[in-house]
């Protein structure tokens, strides 16, 4: 076995192309997990960024993660525009959650979103800040827009006084059910 390979689990996303989103925010190291248990059930993962993620991580791991490019910018092959059978981001902060539902598609993650709603793909987002941010009066108001949208909005964990990414393994459970329900 391969450093990049992971132990097969389940073929539930066998087929499947996963665009995962990662945005700014020290829960972007979690994403690394996630991106290997989603692997696990055999999707393909491409994961694009915002920039700033950079100030957290670096894209070598999340492309060691994934196995691809990680696409940190819109670019002439218009990649994060591909047809996606689903995309996930987490973390999704505040900043990108306000973006995606006022439709500005400025970075690679809120292009991979855009295009995918355009699609009528499966979206779903995995919300993480600190309780504070979480009770900024539009929150809830763009939540109740992407909802509408058919986007998932996957409750975080509440512990620390901040919203984290759920465990991996449920996470990763409560995408194949959404998705493969569709």
């Amino acid at each position: 076995m391969l450093d990049r390979d992971v132990e097969i689990k389940s073929d539930a996303l066998k087929g499947f192309l996963v665009g995962v989103g990662v945005c700014g925010g020290i829960a972007a190291l979690e994403s690394v997990r996630i991106i290997r248990e989603l692997r696990r059930y055999g999707a393909t993962v491409r994961v694009s960024i915002t920039p700033s993620v950079r100030l957290f991580m670096t894209p070598l791991g999340l492309e060691w993660a994934s196995g691809h490019p990680v696409i940190e910018a819109a670019e002439a092959n218009v990649d994060h525009l591909e047809s996606y059978d689903g995309v996930l981001v987490v973390p999704a902060t505040l900043n990108t959650i306000s973006k995606i539902s006022s439709a500005i598609c400025d970075n690679p993650v809120t292009l991979l979103v855009a295009s995918q709603l355009g699609r009528k793909k499966p979206v779903a987002i995995v919300p993480t800040m600190n309780v504070a941010l979480s009770e900024h009066p539009m929150l809830r108001q763009h939540q109740g827009t992407l909802v509408s949208w058919g986007v998932d909005w996957i409750e975080p964990a509440l512990e620390e006084g901040r919203w984290k990414i759920p465990d991996a393994v449920e996470l990763v459970a409560s995408v194949i059910k959404n998705w493969k329900v569709r």
